[in-house]
Parts: C-alpha cells; sequence; structure tokens
C-alpha cells in the first residue's frame, strides 16, 4: 500500500483535530479514526483497527506528557497502573477475537452496538458540584474507593482493552466511563488516566497485531497509522490545555456528541435508510447525518429546557 503525499497530508491535518478532540475526552481516535480508514482509504474492517491502535499510542504518548506538566496533576499513577493490570491482557484477547471473525458488518455491529450506551449516557451528563478543573483534582482521594468498587472497575478494565484490541480505539470509550461512573473519578481525572492507561493498552494490542498478521501485513498498514500518529501527537499538547478550561459536564457532552456520528457511520444506518442498494455515498452520509441529529437534536433541546428550568427556579428563590 502506498499512500500519495496529497493522502498523507489529509491524514495529518485530520489527526490534528482527531487527536485534539481524543485527548480532551479520554479517547484513543479510534471512533472517528477506524471509520475514516474504512470510509475514504478502503480499508477492511479488520484491518482499520490495527492501524487506528498505533494512533492511539501516540496521541497517548503527547497527551499524557501534557497533562503531566500541568498542575495540579490530573493523572491518578495509582489508578492508572491499578487498571492496567487488565486492560493489557483484555487487549491481547481483543486482538485474538477480531482475528477469528470473518464477516466485515459484525465487527461495524459490535463496534456500534457496544459504544452506543456509552454515548447517550455521556449526552445526558448533568452538572453535580463545581466541576471545574481545580475543584475536581482537589476533591479525589483514591483511598476512599470501596473494594466493590476496585473489583468492578478491574473488570471494566478488561472489557475496555478487549474494545481496544477488537476495535482499535484505545479503549477509552470504555475506560473513561469506567473511572468517571463506577469508580466515581472526577471527569478531568478520568479522562487524564485514561490517557495514561491508554499507553499500556495500545502496546499491548499493537504489539499483538504484528505477532499474528506477521511483518509484510503489519508494515503494510503501519504507514497510515505513523502518519496519523504524526497528526495525532500535535493533537494531543493542544487537548489537554482546552481540558483544563471547561467544567466536566460538558466535558461528558463533547465525549458524547463526538461518539454518536461515527457509531452511526459505522454500522451503516443511513445506507440501509436511504440507499440499501449501497449505490450512492453521498445518499448514504446524509441518511447518516439525519439520523445523528435525530439523536443529538433532541437530548439538546432536552437539556436547554432543564436549564431554563433550573434557571427560572433559581431566580424565583
Amino acid at each position: 500500500m502506498q499512500i500519495l503525499f496529497t493522502e498523507a497530508l489529509i491524514l495529518i491535518v485530520f489527526a490534528i483535530g482527531v487527536g485534539t478532540l481524543s485527548s480532551m475526552v479520554g479517547i484513543g481516535g479510534g471512533i472517528i479514526n477506524t471509520p475514516l480508514l474504512i470510509i475514504a482509504f478502503g480499508l477492511l474492517a479488520i484491518n482499520a483497527p490495527v492501524t487506528a491502535l498505533i494512533a492511539a499510542f501516540f496521541v497517548a504518548i503527547a497527551s499524557t506528557a501534557t497533562y503531566w506538566r500541568q498542575e495540579p496533576k490530573p493523572i491518578s499513577l495509582k489508578v492508572g497502573l491499578f487498571l492496567a493490570v487488565t486492560t493489557i491482557p483484555g487487549s491481547l484477547i481483543g486482538v485474538a477475537l477480531r482475528t477469528l471473525i470473518t464477516d466485515d458488518y459484525i465487527l461495524r455491529l459490535i463496534f456500534g452496538i457496544t459504544l452506543f450506551p456509552v454515548a447517550l449516557k455521556m449526552l445526558l451528563a448533568k452538572k453535580g458540584g463545581r466541576g471545574d478543573f481545580a475543584s475536581e483534582i482537589a476533591a479525589f482521594n483514591f483511598s476512599h474507593l470501596s473494594r466493590r468498587r476496585l473489583a468492578i472497575a478491574l473488570l471494566g478494565g478488561f472489557v475496555g482493552g478487549v474494545a481496544a484490541g477488537l476495535l482499535g480505539i484505545g479503549g477509552g470509550a470504555i475506560v473513561v466511563p469506567v473511572l468517571c461512573v463506577l469508580l466515581g473519578l472526577p471527569m478531568h481525572i478520568a479522562v487524564a488516566t485514561s490517557m495514561f492507561i491508554m499507553m499500556f493498552t495500545a502496546t499491548a494490542g499493537t504489539t499483538m497485531n504484528y505477532l499474528l498478521l506477521g511483518p509484510e501485513s503489519f508494515y503494510a498498514l503501519l504507514l497510515y497509522g505513523l502518519y496519523l500518529g504524526v497528526g495525532m501527537i500535535i493533537g494531543g499538547q493542544i487537548g489537554p490545555r482546552i481540558a483544563r478550561k471547561i467544567n466536566a459536564v460538558q466535558l461528558k457532552q463533547v465525549f458524547g456528541l463526538i461518539l454518536v456520528f461515527p457509531l452511526v457511520k459505522m454500522m451503516k444506518l443511513g445506507q440501509l435508510w436511504l440507499d440499501p442498494m449501497g449505490e450512492s455515498f453521498l445518499i448514504a452520509t446524509l441518511g447518516d447525518l439525519v439520523i445523528w441529529l435525530a439523536i443529538v437534536l433532541p437530548i439538546g433541546l432536552l437539556r436547554l429546557f432543564q436549564i431554563r428550568r433550573q434557571t427560572r427556579d433559581t431566580t424565583e428563590k
């Protein structure tokens, strides 16, 4: 596989945006990069996650370094290393599972069905506490976490690792909710810690991909990953700087908003609706956009109504 200069430039520029958004919300960018590689560059669904996971490694390194330089430091090393114990073997198993699945569309369905509840939960996030960066960091205490929550988190980390290896998503789409919802970590800490964990998850999954595919097949996909990686490194330094300036609820809602469209596209919902014969990419994409809007607009209107109601109640008091 050869990549022309213009294609490489497109990949790098696109990846800067993906890296920025990914590092803001604690994901590896595979939810966007995987559909891009399948839709725009013609990679098979079984190969695209290999490249997306390579790119996830680069954004994980860059954003972890940027988060670590911030004061107060939002990365919880104890939680990160603790969860990596299960995300690493999960990633290895996920890669092995992907090689056993021969139907391209089955992978797409697994991708969408797994992550849709996550996207909706984040989109429906409500404000709790101050939600700003400094207060979240000060409020968190690892020693207050119960054994039950830690056990559940380990299981969730394993599932995140499997998703990383299977779908090339870096695992953050599962790990962030595990950290935030199950363990009760503040969103800013969950995002930064997810990027730290992703370094281990992506490394394990990429190594497993290399061993299963062999040098020739792996290197054919590596070039895409390296070009994406260049952009992800740049974006991975921008996202953390933006993330600390917005509150946790906004981070969750951005997370959910970003997640919905690639899931719709991956499952070919627009094509099934408007173009079942697969004759027009534009018509299928239009269908995807309409479905995406049908999901996010009602939620947005609901949130606007709730905000106005809270404002009115506060004024009346």
